[in-house]
């Protein structure tokens, strides 16, 4: 009698575990051709971001934002000893591998579905020009060296020298941009709160280059204090985009550069001309090698020292087997969410500014 039960409870518990099985594949199947769905469909991509991501933003953010660490750092860090728990427990045989499977399935469905759903349906959206009432201008070598000459002259009566950098005056005198422009740049604001978190970690970004970045699973906004004084302004209003729903890297800068520069404050705006320079400068270089020198020679020395003290400062900190695998796993990960140039994305941000330099 006890062995008959004994097998009726294992009949009846492998039962369970099939049906269980069987409702995660469908739930996985769902979550692919849901997430398909959106990526295919810009439309319905724009109308979540637009309508449905702004009370998810506020409600991540505004129960992040009473944390006063990054809550993402310690999610990642949860995420992979959860991971190496799961193959550890298989090598010991704690676990069989059907069931080793089955949590691993359904521990990447609920953080893919989170991702995209809390924030990643971003890269699925429609792109600036058909989310503003702008029009592209043609890109060609004409333009880039007009709108360059311009710029410079633009960057070089911005300049300003400054040590001291009030952080919480900066964030405040971003977020009365990002209000102000909110209809012309086409997003929703207050869209949930923005409190910028310090990396846990960083010393580790920082020996990867990584000046900032947004945290999507808790709606947070991450800035490395290893940068110079000058750059974050623009450094913090790139990763605000984001949590605005701003997915795209070029989109990213040059939100950052319009809201800086609508700033009352000079050295917000310095911070948005010595950001970007960099990008043109690349551009001249590829398309018009000829004309680099004199564009060269035609930026202020000030600017050009303090692009070179930015360069030495993370150079200084740089580690080259760090910094090349991140720019790899970045690359890739842009790639796989329809950025199709991945990390060269953030220099397109050039043929969005000759489009949009008067416009705002």
């Amino acid at each position: 009698m006890a062995k008959r039960a004994d097998k009726r409870g294992q009949r009846l518990k492998s039962r369970r575990e099939k049906k269980k099985l069987i409702r995660l594949l469908i739930i996985t199947l769902a979550a692919i051709l849901v997430i398909a769905l959106f990526s295919r469909t810009p439309t319905l991509s724009e109308c979540y971001i637009q309508n449905v991501y702004p009370f998810i933003s506020t409600a991540l953010s505004s129960v992040s934002g009473l944390i006063p660490f990054s809550v993402y750092d310690l999610f990642i860090v949860a995420a992979i000893l959860y991971l190496l728990k799961l193959i550890l427990f298989l090598i010991i045989r704690q676990s069989s591998f059907k069931k080793f499977l089955y949590l691993l399935l359904r521990f990447t469905v609920v953080l893919v579905l989170w991702f995209y759903f809390g924030w990643g349906i971003s890269y699925f959206r429609k792109d600036y020009y058909s989310r503003t009432d702008n029009q592209q201008s043609q890109y060609n070598a004409e333009n880039l060296l007009n709108f360059t000459n311009r710029f410079i002259a633009d960057a070089n009566n911005s300049y300003v020298e400054f040590d001291v950098l009030e952080k919480e005056g900066v964030r405040l005198d971003l977020e009365n941009s990002y209000n102000k422009l909110s209809e012309s740049l086409s997003i929703n604001y207050p869209n949930g709160k923005r409190v910028p978190k310090k990396m846990i970690f960083e010393p580790l970004y920082s020996k990867m280059g990584v000046s900032g970045y947004f945290g999507p699973f808790f709606n947070e906004i991450h800035v490395n204090n290893y940068g110079l004084n000058f750059t974050y302004p623009f450094t913090l209003a790139h990763e605000m985009s984001h949590q605005f729903g701003i997915a795209s890297e070029s989109e990213a800068n040059l939100y950052a550069f319009l809201v800086c520069i609508n700033s009352d404050d000079e050295r917000i705006r310095y911070s948005a001309y010595v950001s970007i320079i960099g990008y043109l400068l690349n551009d001249i270089y590829t398309h018009l090698p000829e004309q680099y020198e004199t564009i060269i020679n035609s930026i202020r020395p000030e600017i050009i020292a303090d692009l070179q003290r930015n360069r030495k400062h993370w150079l200084a900190a740089r580690n080259a087997t760090l910094s090349s695998a991140q720019d790899r796993a970045y690359n890739a990960y842009l790639k796989s969410n329809r950025v199709s140039s991945g990390t060269e994305n953030y220099s397109e941000v050039v043929g969005l500014l000759i489009s949009s330099y008067d416009k705002i």
